[in-house]
Order: C-alpha cells, then sequence, then structure tokens
C-alpha cells in the first residue's frame, strides 16, 4: 500500500513542497522564540511581546495589499512577487543576526528599532502567504498540499526544537554591584549565556529561508516538478478561496450548513484567534518570568510545539463535531483566565520558586495552545468543503480577531499599568 502511493507521487516535489512551505512563517516563528533571551536586554523589557503582536497585526498589510492588487489588476506575478518575498525574508533575517540589539530613541523613549522593523518585514511575509503561498500550490497536484501544510507546521516545531537545544543557560543569579564607598547596597540579575547565541540562531532561520527560496526556485525550474503540476479546466467550480463567490450555508454541490451554525463558527473562530494571536502572547512574560527564565523558555518553545502539533490531528480527525469544539473552547477560556490571572498577579503569582508553580505555568500554557491549534483547523476542515466563500470568512474572523486582541493588549500592558515586571533581586539585601 506505501509502494502505490508513493509510485504516485515524486519525493523530490515533496521535499521542495515541504521546504517551500517551511519559509511561510519560519522567520516570525524564529524570533518568537527567542524572547526568553531577548526580553532581558530589549529596552521594552517584557512589553517586547505586546510590541511584536502588534507589528504582526499591522503586517496584514501585505495580504490588503495583495488583494487589491489581484482585484484591480489584469496581471498575474504570482510568482515574481513570492521570489520577492522570500528573498527580502532571507536578507532581513541575515541583518537581523547582526544588528538585532541596535536600538534608538523614538518619541523620547529608546526602542528596539533595528528588532521590530526587520521583524516586520519577515511578518508581512507570514502574513501575505496564506493568501499567496498556500493558493500558489493550485498550480500543483493536490497530494502536495500535505506536504506544503507540514512544512508550514515546520516553520514553527524546527525552531522551538533548536531554541530548546539552545536553552537559556538557566534563572538568573544577582550579583552584589554595590560600588565601593557606597552606602547603597546594589544588586543585579546575571543571565547565564544559553548554548549558543542569538546571532548564530538567527544564522540558522536565515539559512533554512534561503532553502526555501532554492526549493521555490526549484519548483518553478526542475522538470520533475514542473511534470507535476496540474492544468486547469476553463469550466473548473469556483475554488474555496475564491472571494467573488457568493456565501453559501447550503450549495447544490452537497455541502450544508446552518446559518446558525456558520455565523456561531466564525464567532469562534474570532474569539480563539482574540486569544491565541492577540491577547495571551502578548502577556506570555507576566505570566511566566516571575517563575523563572527557564519556565519562561520552556513555555515558549513547548507551547509553539503544541498548536502544529494539534492540527496534525487534523489528518486523522477528518470532521470533527461541534459539540467537541464547544467543550474544548470551554477548556480554553478556563485556561486562558487562569494564565491572565498569573499575569495580573506578577511580580508575585501563587506557588512562585516551587517546582509545582513553574510545572504549572508550563503545562497551562502548553495545553491552551494545543487546544487552539485544534479548535482553529477544526473549524477550517469543517468549511473546508464549502464552494462558496466559507474560507474567506474564515480568514476574515481570524484577523478581526487577533488585531481586536492585540490592540486591546498593547493597551493594557503598556498604558493601563496592569501588568507589573518582576525583578528577581528586588528581594534581595
Amino acid at each position: 500500500m506505501l509502494t502505490k502511493k508513493l509510485s504516485n507521487r515524486r519525493i523530490v516535489v515533496d521535499i521542495l513542497v515541504l521546504l517551500f512551505g517551511i519559509g511561510a512563517w519560519i522567520g516570525i516563528n524564529g524570533i518568537y522564540v527567542q524572547l526568553p533571551l531577548l526580553v532581558n536586554t530589549a529596552p521594552e523589557g517584557w512589553n517586547l511581546p505586546a510590541y511584536m503582536v502588534m507589528l504582526v497585526q499591522f503586517a496584514n498589510l501585505g495580504p490588503i495589499l495583495y488583494t487589491l492588487y489581484i482585484k484591480y489588476t489584469a496581471w498575474a506575478y504570482d510568482k515574481l512577487i513570492i521570489y520577492g518575498m522570500l528573498i527580502a525574508a532571507v536578507i532581513s533575517t541575515f541583518v537581523l543576526a547582526f544588528v538585532y540589539s541596535k536600538t534608538s530613541v523614538i518619541l523620547g523613549t529608546m526602542h528596539s528599532t533595528a528588532l521590530l522593523s526587520l521583524m516586520f518585514v519577515t511578518a508581512i511575509v507570514g502574513c501575505t502567504s496564506s493568501v499567496l503561498f498556500m493558493p500558489y500550490m493550485r498550480n500543483y497536484r493536490e497530494i502536495y498540499l500535505v506536504s506544503y501544510l507540514v512544512g508550514e507546521g515546520l516553520s514553527g516545531f524546527i525552531p522551538s526544537i533548536v531554541a530548546l537545544v539552545q536553552g537559556v543557560g538557566g534563572n538568573p543569579e544577582c550579583r552584589n554591584v554595590t560600588k565601593e564607598g557606597s552606602t547603597e547596597v546594589k544588586f543585579e540579575a546575571f543571565y547565564p549565556e544559553p548554548r549558543f547565541s542569538t546571532q548564530i540562531f538567527f544564522i540558522f532561520i536565515g539559512v533554512l529561508l534561503f532553502l526555501s527560496f532554492l526549493s521555490f526556485l526549484g519548483l518553478n525550474k526542475l522538470m520533475v516538478a514542473i511534470g507535476e503540476r496540474v492544468k486547469l479546466p476553463s469550466s473548473m467550480e469556483t475554488l474555496p478561496t475564491d472571494t467573488k463567490a457568493p456565501p453559501s450555508y447550503k450549495t447544490n454541490a452537497g455541502w450544508t450548513m446552518s446559518k446558525h451554525t456558520y455565523y456561531y463558527l466564525l464567532s469562534m473562530m474570532a474569539l480563539v484567534c482574540f486569544l491565541g494571536h492577540g491577547t495571551l502572547p502578548s502577556i506570555q512574560s507576566y505570566s511566566c518570568l516571575p517563575y523563572g527564565n527557564v519556565g519562561y523558555h520552556l513555555t515558549v518553545t513547548l507551547a509553539s510545539m503544541a498548536g502544529p502539533l494539534a492540527m496534525c490531528l487534523g489528518f486523522v480527525i477528518k470532521s470533527p463535531k461541534i459539540s467537541l469544539l464547544n467543550g474544548l473552547m470551554g477548556l480554553i477560556i478556563i485556561l486562558s483566565c487562569f494564565v491572565l490571572f498569573l499575569a495580573v498577579k506578577s511580580p508575585n503569582p501563587p506557588l512562585q520558586h516551587t517546582w509545582m508553580g513553574e510545572l504549572l505555568v508550563v503545562v497551562s500554557w502548553i495545553l491552551v495552545n494545543g487546544l487552539i491549534g485544534f479548535i482553529k483547523m477544526g473549524i477550517t476542515t469543517l468549511f473546508r468543503p464549502d464552494p462558496g466563500r466559507g474560507l474567506y470568512y474564515t480568514g476574515v474572523a481570524t484577523q478581526i480577531g487577533s488585531l481586536i486582541g492585540a490592540i486591546t493588549t498593547f493597551v493594557l500592558v503598556n498604558h493601563a499599568k496592569i501588568f507589573v515586571s518582576y525583578s528577581p533581586c528586588d528581594t534581595v539585601h
């Protein structure tokens, strides 16, 4: 059976497509898993995740501009646009490796301008990939779409694995830096070095992005890949992501969904993304860092793996029941309230300085990220057979929820003063 399946496809094309998929989000995911190291030196401190989440939302300007481009232009240059975006991602990531620590003053406040501006470039690539990279895969046989999705999942998984190997060197030590003759005793946190630097990590991500660019070049130039392309008939049915197709709840193509369920699932998707893309990533440092640098590092890396792994269940569970999604949504809300409670209680959350507290916060974040990934996969699966605009509206709900969550939390983190940073040396005398 396995031999028959493999004989129906070209493994070389699978590898090229997988590497192409990796290039979608690996830039932004790579920066995100470095947060446990970056927040200690960045002038934004614990607020850095909130700035990053906001910039990712602003990066949705990319898909908006691309949508306007295809709507008002008769020329289709998708291939050239993808080349340009992958090259921009490669260059920005390699440059980032050498200038990520550079800062400058904006409106009287010091900011990580190099890190945030170059991250914005990679974020545009990631956001635009959903409307450009995946639709481009229509040019190839449907069996290769799974390889692309696996590659896209690995764009979060690979940086997390490498970051786990890199480590954070351990929790900080408080060292006496009192000046001779001074009456004021002063301690500062000293953070041990990881196994290899952030610079080497970003160079590694840049190499993977370059491989992604070469893979896309191979898909368009190698005869083995060209031979796996499909020729779309002129009478082809409307594609699921066609924005000109009418909205539909019941269609003559055999797909049915009640109007109530249709809007309910879109609302659920918006709420999940409000939490998973906007709110929770912005407050993660406040929720985790009081339990130690190691706990924060494990949370970021393992939770980043949980989402892609949960989405892989989509290959096993073809059509999840709405009752299951309802139950999991309830768990997400409970876990989200818990990690938000921990963030609000910073700098002195419950069970601080205990292994139980550290374990609890890590497990909670892994579970909430995994459940969010599963629900997103489940809702997308239910809308996938829709020959109307179901998947299009799913994307709209995703962006609206993410944007509202990011703006709301950014204001709370930076202006409401609800969240307070923890310094490991404040209690040392």
